[in-house]
């Protein structure tokens, strides 16, 4: 777009329900997934005094926003469990070999091996309006904080579905374009 003509190269909007998720480490969560945000980033700020007012300076580190999911919970809890799991082996709440089994788990979901067992890696495709792969956010050093309850009642019909939520940190991410 340059200065004499303002109309954009490509005029298609993002739509917001042409996106893949995929973590090596869950692999139901893919298949279940329903909606995820893409974190945003912020800048921390230093202040720098002066006998004035206090002018801020660019700091010198990324704060990026949690990586947050809603994916529909299957009659066998795959999804849901694979969190539960996940979380429970980090903080190995009744022995320490419920962390040794953190490898097994990332082994039972084909991811490689790593030294660092309780991260995986994720990723984020975005589609064109013409289905094709366009974006593609990589999260490296993923680890999930929570996920959330799922209420079962008596009183809700039979075809209601029921979703949870999991948050995730990571490290950082980067964005490659594809297309």
């Amino acid at each position: 777009m340059s200065a004499l003509d303002r109309n954009p190269t490509n005029p298609n909007v993002l739509q917001p329900n042409k996106f893949i998720l995929n973590f090596a480490r869950a692999p139901s969560m893919q298949y279940f997934c329903q909606s995820v945000s893409i974190p945003g980033i912020a800048l921390s700020e230093v202040p720098q005094n002066t006998p004035f007012v206090d002018v801020y300076v660019p700091g010198e580190k990324a704060i990026y926003d949690m990586l947050s999911v809603t994916f529909l919970i299957d009659e066998e809890l795959k999804a849901w469990t694979e969190m539960h799991d996940w979380i429970r082996a980090m903080t190995f709440p009744t022995n320490f070999d419920e962390y040794k089994n953190l490898g097994r788990l990332n082994r039972i979901a084909n991811a490689t091996q790593s030294p660092k067992p309780q991260y995986s890696d994720a990723s984020i495709t975005v589609l064109s309006s013409s289905n094709t792969p366009y974006f593609k956010f990589k999260f490296y050093d993923c680890f999930p904080t929570s996920v959330s309850q799922f209420i079962l009642s008596a009183t809700d019909s039979p075809d209601t579905t029921m979703s949870a939520d999991a948050t995730f940190r990571f490290s950082y991410f980067d964005i490659e374009k594809l297309f």
